[in-house]
Parts: structure tokens; sequence; C-alpha cells
């Protein structure tokens, strides 16, 4: 079983004491694998790495029929829920940087989705809101009418049949060091925490942030260590006959791949733009969706 805290009580309203959403969960004991990695041997990281395949098993072990998190409804069933991502609009920044009459949810998709046309087709109607809104966002206006086309053009009936090929499953989706908690003393993992924004996605979104296995320290040497460790966390999952969590994870076609590079960048630029931010990068990554568009015919 994957170790997670314990659910002691929740309440996703403002209608409480607090006056704000809150969650509270077991406290639960080890540290975090962030601060005490660098003290483990090279089998203690092996087993590390084990017990995050075993994991990944048990959350990629079942298909489901939607994008979207999971809700519990009032028989205490679990269900189909709404989206919630690490890059959405949240306030305050919501109020800091956008004209007063936008709010979560006319920035932010909902869900759940039937498939990842439609997934990604929500995530582009936002986009294209942001753009026609915000100032910041004028120099994409131009790109409007090319996102209009790039939204019909994966609304085709034979696209979508190809763009939706794909296993949807279950992730935790920032799995990181500073999120898995361990023994000190055996490297065995005591917790799994954090899964705000866990859900059901298309498997090639998995790991959409590139958080897995990062020590969660900045800097070229951290980029490095991450990338050895996936290709250990790789190798060992083939050996172990689990050859499905590297391959079902990679997209299936090449216009899936272009369908996800225009989102990826139009979410980037409407991302830092508002904030002021990677002035330097948003032509390049403009330049990159406008090609990722033209190349499903757009």
């Amino acid at each position: 079983m994957i170790p997670v805290p314990r659910v002691v009580a929740y309440d996703s309203s403002v209608d409480n004491p607090l006056g704000h959403e809150f969650i509270l969960m077991t406290r639960e004991s080890g540290a975090s694998l962030a601060d005490v990695y660098s003290s483990f041997t090279s089998a203690q990281m092996d087993y590390i790495l084990d017990q995050l395949i075993d994991f990944s098993v048990q959350l990629h072990n079942h298909t489901w029929s939607h994008i979207g998190g999971l809700s519990i409804d009032n028989n205490g069933h679990i269900v189909p829920g709404p989206v919630l991502e690490e890059t959405f609009w949240f306030e305050p920044d919501i109020l800091n940087l956008w004209p007063a009459d936008e709010n979560f949810e006319s920035l932010n998709i909902s869900g759940p989705f039937r498939s990842y046309t439609e997934y990604i087709s929500a995530h582009l109607l936002k986009y294209k809101h942001a753009i026609e809104v915000h100032p910041s966002l004028e120099f994409m206006r131009e790109v409007l009418p090319q996102l209009e086309r790039f939204l019909g053009a994966i609304n085709t009936e034979p696209m979508q049949t190809r763009l939706n090929q794909i296993p949807l499953r279950l992730a935790h989706k920032d799995l990181h060091f500073a999120n898995i908690l361990v023994d000190p003393i055996t490297a065995h993992i005591t917790a799994i925490i954090d899964w705000e924004f866990a859900g059901v996605v298309p498997f090639a979104r998995w790991n959409p942030s590139r958080a897995f296995l990062w020590n969660a320290q900045d800097g070229d040497a951290s980029m490095a260590e991450k990338t050895a460790l996936m290709e250990k966390y790789e190798n060992k999952a083939r050996e172990r006959a689990f050859g499905y969590l590297i391959h079902d994870a990679k997209f299936t076609s090449k216009e899936q791949e272009s369908m996800q590079t225009a989102a990826n960048f139009l979410r980037a630029i409407v991302e830092v733009c508002p904030r002021n931010q990677a002035n330097e990068s948003v032509m390049n990554w403009k330049e990159t969706a406008v090609k990722a568009m033209a190349d499903l015919g757009a």
C-alpha cells in the first residue's frame, strides 16, 4: 500500500471558522528525503527507487474514463471531480494582476473531461480568453485566428480518434524528494505527502513539471542528478517487467505531442506575461506554439 497521511477533517468551502478551505491530516514519522538522501548509500537509493516503482505500479495499475480529480459524493463513493493544477491562477494573483471582473472560474478550467482533446480544448479556450483581456498579452492577439483553427483541427472526428489514443491514469504529479518522507536509517518510505494536485491524466502527463526524482535543490548539478536517477528508475522498471510505466507514458503520435506542445507554450506565455517575467523568452515560446499548431494544419 502507498503510505499516505490519514485525513482527519476537511472543508472545501469557506463556510467555517477559518474562513477558507482546509485539510487536517495525521502527522507521519520520517524525515524529508530531500534532507537526508545525501547520506544514503547506493544500495539505499536503489531501495528508494524500488519502493517508488512499487507505488507507481499501484497508482498506474488502473485505467480511467475521465481526466480530472477524484471527489466523494454524498454516499461516500469516489467519483470524477474537477481538475486542480499547480499552474492555475489563484488569489491573490488574480486580484493583483488581472482586470477586476476576472475570477478563478474565468481563468481556470474545471472538468472533469471525457477525453484528452476535450481537456486540451478547455485549456486553450482559457488561454484565448486571457490573451483577449490582459494588456500584457496584446502581442499574442495576432495568433488568435490560428488558435481558432487549431481548436477546430483537434476536434475533427478523425483527428480526435488519433489524439485521444492514450491511457488515462492516476498520478501524484509532484513527486519530488521534499514530498517523500523516509526513515533516515533504513531508507524505508514512511509517507508520500502533498497530493493536492494529484489527478487522472493522459499518461504522458503523469510528471508535467518534471519534478519526479528532483532533490528539491536548484542548480545544474541537481538536474544532472535527477536525470541519472530517472535513467536508473527506468532501467529498474524494465528489469522488473514494469516497462509499461515507461512505454505507456510516451506520446502515441507526433500529432499528440504537437497538441500538447502548443498548449504547454501558450500556457507558459499566459502564466509569465501578466507577472512581467521571462520577457527574453516569450517570443521564442510564441514561435514554438505557432509551429506546433501549424503541425496540425492550423
